[in-house]
Protein backbone atom coordinates (compact mmCIF):
# COMPACT_ATOMS: atom_id res chain seq x y z
CA UNK A 1 0.00 0.00 0.00
CA UNK A 2 1.47 3.38 -1.34
CA UNK A 3 0.36 6.30 1.38
CA UNK A 4 0.81 9.65 0.93
CA UNK A 5 0.01 12.62 2.97
CA UNK A 6 -1.26 16.26 1.87
CA UNK A 7 -1.24 19.68 3.64
CA UNK A 8 -4.70 21.07 4.54
CA UNK A 9 -4.55 25.38 4.40
CA UNK A 10 -1.92 26.80 6.20
CA UNK A 11 0.03 30.06 6.60
CA UNK A 12 3.43 30.91 7.21
CA UNK A 13 4.45 34.28 8.84
CA UNK A 14 7.32 35.84 8.54
CA UNK A 15 8.32 39.24 10.54
CA UNK A 16 11.11 41.11 8.60
CA UNK A 17 11.74 44.47 11.15
CA UNK A 18 8.18 45.58 11.21
CA UNK A 19 6.56 44.48 7.87
CA UNK A 20 4.40 40.63 8.80
CA UNK A 21 4.40 39.30 5.19
CA UNK A 22 1.79 36.42 5.04
CA UNK A 23 2.47 33.85 3.11
CA UNK A 24 -0.35 31.14 1.95
CA UNK A 25 0.22 27.64 1.25
CA UNK A 26 -2.72 26.20 -1.47
CA UNK A 27 -4.24 22.89 -0.03
CA UNK A 28 -2.47 19.44 -1.67
CA UNK A 29 -4.99 17.03 -2.67
CA UNK A 30 -4.73 13.40 -2.56
CA UNK A 31 -3.44 11.40 -4.99
CA UNK A 32 -4.73 8.58 -6.79
CA UNK A 33 -3.31 5.78 -5.12
CA UNK A 34 -4.51 7.48 -1.46
CA UNK A 35 -6.73 3.97 0.16
CA UNK A 36 -10.32 4.64 -0.80
CA UNK A 37 -13.46 4.48 0.99
CA UNK A 38 -16.59 2.73 -1.48
CA UNK A 39 -19.84 2.76 0.20
CA UNK A 40 -21.18 -0.90 -1.35
CA UNK A 41 -25.11 -0.81 -0.12
CA UNK A 42 -26.50 -1.83 3.78
CA UNK A 43 -26.63 -4.29 5.87
CA UNK A 44 -30.25 -6.51 6.79
CA UNK A 45 -30.38 -3.82 9.78
CA UNK A 46 -29.25 -1.55 11.34
CA UNK A 47 -26.64 -2.24 13.69
CA UNK A 48 -24.67 -0.87 16.52
CA UNK A 49 -22.35 -2.24 19.00
CA UNK A 50 -22.08 -5.23 17.26
CA UNK A 51 -19.44 -8.07 15.92
CA UNK A 52 -18.09 -8.50 12.51
CA UNK A 53 -15.71 -11.59 12.57
CA UNK A 54 -13.84 -12.79 9.58
CA UNK A 55 -15.02 -17.10 9.08
CA UNK A 56 -11.98 -18.98 7.42
CA UNK A 57 -14.12 -19.15 4.06
CA UNK A 58 -13.75 -15.32 3.27
CA UNK A 59 -17.14 -14.61 4.54
CA UNK A 60 -17.91 -12.34 7.54
CA UNK A 61 -20.43 -13.32 10.47
CA UNK A 62 -21.93 -10.31 11.64
CA UNK A 63 -24.27 -10.67 15.08
CA UNK A 64 -26.47 -8.59 17.10
CA UNK A 65 -26.17 -4.96 17.77
CA UNK A 66 -28.58 -2.00 18.35
CA UNK A 67 -31.21 -0.30 16.04
CA UNK A 68 -32.77 2.70 15.83
CA UNK A 69 -32.83 5.94 17.66
CA UNK A 70 -31.20 5.61 21.23
CA UNK A 71 -29.51 2.30 20.57
CA UNK A 72 -32.73 0.05 20.62
CA UNK A 73 -33.89 -2.76 19.73
CA UNK A 74 -31.51 -5.28 20.58
CA UNK A 75 -30.83 -7.55 17.91
CA UNK A 76 -30.31 -11.65 18.17
CA UNK A 77 -30.32 -11.70 14.13
CA UNK A 78 -27.39 -12.38 12.70
CA UNK A 79 -26.20 -12.05 8.84
CA UNK A 80 -23.45 -12.89 6.43
CA UNK A 81 -21.08 -10.85 4.15
CA UNK A 82 -20.07 -12.34 1.19
CA UNK A 83 -16.86 -10.20 -0.41
CA UNK A 84 -17.37 -11.65 -4.07
CA UNK A 85 -21.13 -10.35 -4.45
CA UNK A 86 -20.53 -7.56 -2.14
CA UNK A 87 -23.73 -8.55 -0.60
CA UNK A 88 -25.69 -9.60 2.77
CA UNK A 89 -27.54 -13.06 3.42
CA UNK A 90 -29.67 -13.52 6.74
CA UNK A 91 -28.06 -16.71 8.42
CA UNK A 92 -29.23 -18.43 11.81
CA UNK A 93 -30.29 -16.11 14.62
CA UNK A 94 -28.86 -15.96 18.09
CA UNK A 95 -30.40 -17.96 21.06
CA UNK A 96 -30.00 -14.60 23.00
CA UNK A 97 -30.43 -10.73 21.67
CA UNK A 98 -26.83 -9.27 22.10
CA UNK A 99 -25.31 -5.63 21.75
CA UNK A 100 -22.25 -4.59 23.25
CA UNK A 101 -21.05 -8.22 23.27
CA UNK A 102 -17.42 -10.14 22.26
CA UNK A 103 -17.25 -12.40 19.84
CA UNK A 104 -13.79 -14.29 18.47
CA UNK A 105 -12.94 -17.17 16.02
CA UNK A 106 -11.86 -20.72 17.19
CA UNK A 107 -9.27 -22.38 15.62
CA UNK A 108 -11.10 -24.83 14.35
CA UNK A 109 -13.51 -22.28 12.21
CA UNK A 110 -16.27 -22.05 14.84
CA UNK A 111 -17.16 -18.64 16.36
CA UNK A 112 -18.05 -17.84 20.21
CA UNK A 113 -19.89 -15.56 21.05
CA UNK A 114 -19.96 -13.92 24.86
CA UNK A 115 -21.95 -11.80 27.15
CA UNK A 116 -23.45 -8.27 26.12
CA UNK A 117 -26.31 -6.47 26.99
CA UNK A 118 -29.80 -8.20 25.98
CA UNK A 119 -31.91 -5.04 26.61
CA UNK A 120 -33.15 -5.78 29.84
CA UNK A 121 -29.70 -6.70 31.44
CA UNK A 122 -26.33 -8.22 30.92
CA UNK A 123 -26.24 -11.80 30.16
CA UNK A 124 -23.42 -14.72 31.28
CA UNK A 125 -24.83 -17.03 28.61
CA UNK A 126 -22.23 -17.75 25.66
CA UNK A 127 -22.98 -19.88 22.25
CA UNK A 128 -20.81 -21.01 19.39
CA UNK A 129 -21.92 -20.39 15.90
CA UNK A 130 -20.56 -23.39 13.38
CA UNK A 131 -20.34 -22.00 9.80
CA UNK A 132 -20.72 -26.10 8.35
CA UNK A 133 -24.35 -26.24 9.94
CA UNK A 134 -25.09 -22.48 10.01
CA UNK A 135 -26.30 -23.18 13.46
CA UNK A 136 -25.75 -21.97 16.87
CA UNK A 137 -24.63 -23.90 19.86
CA UNK A 138 -25.13 -23.48 23.90
CA UNK A 139 -21.97 -23.26 25.57
CA UNK A 140 -21.68 -23.04 29.49
CA UNK A 141 -22.47 -19.69 31.20
CA UNK A 142 -19.58 -17.72 31.75
CA UNK A 143 -19.23 -17.26 36.11
CA UNK A 144 -21.26 -13.43 35.99
CA UNK A 145 -23.08 -11.41 33.37
CA UNK A 146 -20.81 -9.17 31.53
CA UNK A 147 -21.35 -6.39 29.13
CA UNK A 148 -18.71 -4.90 27.09
CA UNK A 149 -16.71 -7.55 28.04
CA UNK A 150 -13.32 -8.42 26.13
CA UNK A 151 -12.48 -11.66 24.36
CA UNK A 152 -8.68 -12.12 23.90
CA UNK A 153 -7.03 -15.38 21.96
CA UNK A 154 -4.61 -17.10 23.72
CA UNK A 155 -2.23 -19.84 22.21
CA UNK A 156 -3.92 -23.27 22.16
CA UNK A 157 -7.27 -22.07 20.90
CA UNK A 158 -8.58 -20.91 24.52
CA UNK A 159 -10.21 -17.17 24.85
CA UNK A 160 -9.56 -14.97 27.51
CA UNK A 161 -12.57 -13.04 28.91
CA UNK A 162 -12.33 -10.19 31.48
CA UNK A 163 -13.68 -7.08 32.75
CA UNK A 164 -17.01 -5.73 31.10
CA UNK A 165 -19.94 -4.44 33.38
CA UNK A 166 -22.11 -6.52 35.61
CA UNK A 167 -24.86 -3.76 35.63
CA UNK A 168 -24.31 0.08 33.76
CA UNK A 169 -21.56 1.89 36.30
CA UNK A 170 -20.46 -1.55 38.04
CA UNK A 171 -17.26 -2.62 36.22
CA UNK A 172 -15.82 -6.01 36.81
CA UNK A 173 -11.87 -7.33 37.91
CA UNK A 174 -13.04 -10.86 36.76
CA UNK A 175 -11.51 -12.47 34.78
CA UNK A 176 -12.02 -16.14 33.39
CA UNK A 177 -10.99 -18.64 30.27
CA UNK A 178 -12.81 -20.18 27.61
CA UNK A 179 -11.76 -23.85 26.72
CA UNK A 180 -13.26 -24.38 22.86
CA UNK A 181 -12.53 -28.52 23.75
CA UNK A 182 -15.11 -28.66 26.60
CA UNK A 183 -17.52 -25.54 26.37
CA UNK A 184 -16.59 -24.44 29.83
CA UNK A 185 -15.07 -21.49 31.38
CA UNK A 186 -12.59 -21.44 34.61
CA UNK A 187 -11.83 -18.46 36.30
CA UNK A 188 -8.64 -16.89 36.51
CA UNK A 189 -7.15 -13.22 38.05
CA UNK A 190 -8.76 -11.47 39.27
CA UNK A 191 -7.40 -8.12 37.44
CA UNK A 192 -5.70 -5.90 39.63
CA UNK A 193 -8.23 -2.97 38.48
CA UNK A 194 -11.86 -3.53 37.74
CA UNK A 195 -12.42 -2.04 34.06
CA UNK A 196 -15.58 -1.28 31.67
CA UNK A 197 -15.07 0.53 28.03
CA UNK A 198 -11.24 -1.01 28.49
CA UNK A 199 -9.30 -2.82 25.61
CA UNK A 200 -7.10 -5.98 25.97
CA UNK A 201 -3.87 -6.84 22.73
CA UNK A 202 -2.74 -10.07 23.14
CA UNK A 203 1.20 -9.66 22.78
CA UNK A 204 4.17 -11.55 20.62
CA UNK A 205 5.02 -13.61 23.55
CA UNK A 206 1.45 -14.77 24.73
CA UNK A 207 0.55 -12.61 27.09
CA UNK A 208 -2.14 -10.17 27.18
CA UNK A 209 -2.22 -5.85 27.61
CA UNK A 210 -5.18 -4.76 29.52
CA UNK A 211 -5.61 -0.44 29.43
CA UNK A 212 -7.29 1.98 30.77
CA UNK A 213 -10.81 1.73 31.28
CA UNK A 214 -13.55 3.26 33.96
CA UNK A 215 -13.97 2.01 37.66
CA UNK A 216 -16.87 2.27 39.38
CA UNK A 217 -18.45 6.10 39.84
CA UNK A 218 -17.10 7.45 36.38
CA UNK A 219 -13.34 7.13 37.34
CA UNK A 220 -11.40 7.02 34.23
CA UNK A 221 -8.30 4.49 34.41
CA UNK A 222 -4.90 5.37 33.08
CA UNK A 223 -3.49 2.30 34.49
CA UNK A 224 -2.36 -1.14 33.03
CA UNK A 225 -1.73 -4.51 33.80
CA UNK A 226 -0.72 -7.86 31.79
CA UNK A 227 -1.90 -11.28 31.79
CA UNK A 228 0.45 -14.15 31.97
CA UNK A 229 -1.39 -17.06 30.72
CA UNK A 230 1.24 -19.30 32.41
CA UNK A 231 0.45 -18.20 35.67
CA UNK A 232 -3.03 -17.04 35.01
CA UNK A 233 -2.44 -13.97 37.34
CA UNK A 234 -2.31 -10.26 36.35
CA UNK A 235 0.27 -7.53 36.80
CA UNK A 236 0.71 -4.28 36.53
CA UNK A 237 3.03 -2.38 34.38
CA UNK A 238 3.17 1.15 33.43
CA UNK A 239 1.01 3.53 33.31
CA UNK A 240 -0.42 5.61 30.27
CA UNK A 241 -0.12 9.51 30.04
CA UNK A 242 -3.74 10.36 30.45
CA UNK A 243 -6.68 8.61 31.55
CA UNK A 244 -8.72 6.73 28.32
CA UNK A 245 -11.73 4.72 27.93
CA UNK A 246 -13.71 3.72 24.93
CA UNK A 247 -9.95 3.74 23.45
CA UNK A 248 -9.02 1.18 20.76
CA UNK A 249 -5.07 -0.68 20.60
CA UNK A 250 -3.38 -2.26 17.82
CA UNK A 251 -0.39 -4.95 18.12
CA UNK A 252 2.83 -3.57 15.50
CA UNK A 253 4.88 -5.41 13.87
CA UNK A 254 7.58 -4.56 16.03
CA UNK A 255 6.02 -6.09 18.59
CA UNK A 256 4.69 -2.74 20.28
CA UNK A 257 1.21 -1.94 20.77
CA UNK A 258 -0.51 1.64 19.77
CA UNK A 259 -3.10 3.17 21.90
CA UNK A 260 -5.15 5.16 19.97
CA UNK A 261 -7.82 7.45 20.91
CA UNK A 262 -10.53 7.03 23.42
CA UNK A 263 -11.79 9.95 25.63
CA UNK A 264 -12.04 11.18 29.19
CA UNK A 265 -14.52 11.76 31.79
CA UNK A 266 -16.16 14.32 29.96
CA UNK A 267 -16.75 11.38 27.48
CA UNK A 268 -18.23 12.93 24.13
CA UNK A 269 -16.44 16.71 25.06
CA UNK A 270 -13.53 15.01 26.21
CA UNK A 271 -12.57 12.42 22.99
CA UNK A 272 -8.53 12.16 22.24
CA UNK A 273 -6.67 12.44 18.73
CA UNK A 274 -3.53 11.68 21.21
CA UNK A 275 -2.10 8.23 20.64
CA UNK A 276 0.14 6.53 22.98
CA UNK A 277 3.36 3.50 22.32
CA UNK A 278 3.66 0.10 24.98
CA UNK A 279 6.57 -1.08 24.90
CA UNK A 280 6.26 -4.65 26.28
CA UNK A 281 10.36 -5.07 26.65
CA UNK A 282 10.34 -2.43 29.34
CA UNK A 283 6.95 -2.17 30.07
CA UNK A 284 6.45 1.74 29.65
CA UNK A 285 4.33 3.89 27.54
CA UNK A 286 5.94 6.74 25.15
CA UNK A 287 4.09 9.49 22.69
CA UNK A 288 2.67 8.34 19.59
CA UNK A 289 1.62 10.51 16.64
CA UNK A 290 -1.51 12.80 16.71
CA UNK A 291 -4.43 12.03 14.59
CA UNK A 292 -6.48 14.77 12.14
CA UNK A 293 -9.59 13.66 14.72
CA UNK A 294 -10.14 13.12 17.97
CA UNK A 295 -12.25 9.87 18.29
CA UNK A 296 -13.41 7.96 21.13
CA UNK A 297 -16.24 4.43 21.04
CA UNK A 298 -13.43 3.16 18.62
CA UNK A 299 -12.59 -0.40 19.99
CA UNK A 300 -13.42 -2.48 17.11
CA UNK A 301 -13.28 -0.11 14.33
CA UNK A 302 -9.31 -1.04 14.04
CA UNK A 303 -7.74 -3.16 11.96
CA UNK A 304 -3.76 -4.02 11.44
CA UNK A 305 -3.18 -4.27 7.49
CA UNK A 306 -0.71 -6.65 5.68
CA UNK A 307 1.58 -3.75 5.45
CA UNK A 308 1.50 -3.04 8.68
CA UNK A 309 -0.08 0.28 8.64
CA UNK A 310 -3.11 0.28 11.23
CA UNK A 311 -6.73 1.73 9.56
CA UNK A 312 -9.16 3.60 12.19
CA UNK A 313 -12.34 3.95 10.76
CA UNK A 314 -14.58 4.80 13.30
CA UNK A 315 -15.35 8.36 15.51
CA UNK A 316 -14.70 10.61 12.52
CA UNK A 317 -16.31 10.60 9.73
CA UNK A 318 -12.91 10.10 7.28
CA UNK A 319 -11.16 7.14 8.07
CA UNK A 320 -7.34 7.62 9.14
CA UNK A 321 -3.89 4.88 8.82
CA UNK A 322 -1.14 5.24 11.02
CA UNK A 323 1.70 4.66 9.37
CA UNK A 324 4.45 3.03 11.29
CA UNK A 325 7.34 3.63 9.04
CA UNK A 326 6.95 7.67 8.75
CA UNK A 327 5.13 7.48 12.02
CA UNK A 328 1.99 9.61 10.79
CA UNK A 329 -1.47 9.50 10.46
CA UNK A 330 -2.74 9.60 6.95
CA UNK A 331 -6.73 10.45 5.99
CA UNK A 332 -8.06 8.22 2.87
CA UNK A 333 -9.92 9.48 0.19
CA UNK A 334 -13.46 9.63 1.05
CA UNK A 335 -15.35 9.16 3.75
CA UNK A 336 -18.21 7.62 6.13
CA UNK A 337 -21.85 8.87 6.31
CA UNK A 338 -20.82 10.60 9.90
CA UNK A 339 -18.70 9.55 13.13
CA UNK A 340 -19.62 5.96 13.23
CA UNK A 341 -19.38 5.14 16.71
CA UNK A 342 -19.72 1.67 17.78
CA UNK A 343 -19.02 0.34 14.35
CA UNK A 344 -16.31 -2.27 13.13
CA UNK A 345 -13.70 -2.63 10.71
CA UNK A 346 -12.47 -6.53 9.16
CA UNK A 347 -9.58 -6.96 7.34
CA UNK A 348 -11.16 -9.27 4.66
CA UNK A 349 -8.94 -12.26 2.13
CA UNK A 350 -8.66 -9.54 -0.25
CA UNK A 351 -6.93 -6.88 1.78
CA UNK A 352 -9.77 -4.69 2.18
CA UNK A 353 -11.40 -3.70 5.25
CA UNK A 354 -15.39 -3.79 5.66
CA UNK A 355 -16.36 -0.99 7.92
CA UNK A 356 -19.98 -1.65 9.05
CA UNK A 357 -22.77 0.13 10.99
CA UNK A 358 -22.28 2.58 14.08
CA UNK A 359 -24.39 5.19 15.28
CA UNK A 360 -23.95 8.90 14.81
CA UNK A 361 -23.90 12.40 17.45
CA UNK A 362 -27.63 11.60 18.16
CA UNK A 363 -27.22 7.57 18.34
CA UNK A 364 -28.99 6.65 15.60
CA UNK A 365 -27.60 3.17 13.83
CA UNK A 366 -26.79 2.70 10.82
CA UNK A 367 -27.35 -0.30 8.11
CA UNK A 368 -24.79 1.17 5.79
CA UNK A 369 -21.61 -0.74 4.83
CA UNK A 370 -18.25 0.45 3.35
CA UNK A 371 -15.19 -0.99 1.46
CA UNK A 372 -11.55 0.49 2.42
CA UNK A 373 -10.01 -0.61 -0.33
CA UNK A 374 -6.19 -0.76 -0.06
CA UNK A 375 -4.86 -2.56 -2.67
CA UNK A 376 -5.05 0.68 -5.16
Amino acid sequence: MKIVTWLTSASIVLVIGAAVVIVMKEPLAADQDSPQVIRIGAMSVERAAHQATLLKTGQVLVTGGCAGRGCNPIHASAELYDPVTRSFQATAAMATPRASHAAVVLPDGRVLVSGGWTGRNATASAEIYDPATDGWTSAHDMSVPRMSPIAAPLAGGRVLILGGEATTGAPLASAEVFDPTTFTFAAVGPMQTPRGSHVAVPLADGRVLVSGGHQAQGEILRTAEIFDPTTGEFKPTGDMAVSRHKHAAALLADGKVLIIGGSDARDYRGRYASTEIFDPAIGEFSPGPEMRWGRHKIRDAVEVLPSGAVLVAGGAAQPEFFSPVDRIFVATDGELSGPQMFATATLLLTGEVLVLGGYDDRTQSSASAWLVDTTR
